[in-house]
């Protein structure tokens, strides 16, 4: 990813940011990015997809920033304002200072684009099967996060599940997020958490978790309760029809892509899709595709 330090003479010096600037009064956002761009960096835009919308505000002034993932561009990025600019992995972004207000960037710098569900065992005699399962797909080396879930399990069987499969995902280097009730995650390892629609509605404020805090929505005013919460990320969907749940009503990919163009945090996209459906699930604006039945197939 592409960041600048901010000039000592700016506002938030010293900081690191993504390129970018200021909207003309009247431009609309993706003109404004073309422009900023070239004046700065000396690149011509190509191919550029807007994936949030975040208002911040900071002592005296109020901003929202239209961002944009640019996929294509022409020219050799130079500095052409003298501000100092440098290339870093993703994953080096955290420990980098940016202001408040990129926390949302950072994170879907961070993000990757795939998300796994565990498959939810009928009783505590399929877990086997189905860390088998898992395990399998994760030594293929393209899924780096993995959601434990399990609703129809109890209490033993479902902490057997997770043991074994937060032990298959760190031996693949993979980041965990558990969703279960908060007595069942205090009885495992540190992880992520991700919240069901129910456990988000019962939320006031944003809870402990020791890794990515996520949220299943399935409309706008359930993705307004996430980033109000904050969560680092959402999962929306069901995006098209699924065999587990045939009588959810899809929002397609044109819902998709409105509540992305009103999110303030990244965006997973779920409901009959696989991988195959990146390209298209990107194109909305959403971080990737999350999944059970469509990653693991």
């Amino acid at each position: 990813m592409l960041i600048s330090r901010r000039r000592d003479d700016a506002h938030l010096p010293g900081l690191w940011e993504f390129p970018g600037g200021k909207c003309a009064p009247g431009e609309p956002s993706r003109a404004a990015l073309e422009r900023e761009l070239r004046e700065e960096l000396g690149v011509e835009v190509q191919e550029a997809t807007r994936i949030l919308s975040i208002p911040h505000d900071y002592p005296g002034r109020q901003i929202e920033l239209a961002v944009f993932r640019v996929d294509a561009w022409r020219g050799q990025p130079r500095p052409r304002e003298a501000q100092p600019l440098r290339w870093a992995e993703p994953g080096d972004l955290a420990g980098l200072p940016f202001p408040d207000a990129s926390r949302a960037i950072v994170h879907a710098a961070r993000l990757p684009a795939l998300y796994l569900i565990s498959p939810d065992p009928l009783s505590g005699t399929e877990v086997g099967h189905a860390v088998r399962f898992v395990t399998q797909r994760l030594a293929r080396g393209d899924i780096r996060m993995l959601q434990v879930r399990a609703p129809r399990l109890g209490q033993g069987a479902f902490l057997d599940y997770a043991h074994q499969l937060m032990d298959a995902a760190a031996a693949h280097g993979v980041e965990v997020l558990v969703n279960a009730p908060q007595a069942w995650r205090e009885r495992l390892p540190p992880a992520g958490c991700h919240l069901t629609e129910q456990r988000l509605r019962a939320l006031d404020s944003r809870p402990h978790c020791d890794g990515w805090l996520a949220a299943s929505v399935h409309d706008l005013e359930g993705l307004q309760r996430a980033m109000g919460l904050p969560v680092d990320f959402v999962v929306a969907g069901p995006v098209e029809r699924t065999r587990t749940h045939p009588d959810a009503q899809p929002i397609g990919m044109p819902g998709l892509a409105a509540l992305c163009v009103r999110s303030s945090c990244p965006v997973f996209a779920l409901g009959g899709l696989s991988p195959r459906d990146l390209d298209r699930v990107l194109k909305t604006g959403a971080q990737g595709v999350a999944g059970i039945r469509g990653l693991l197939e």
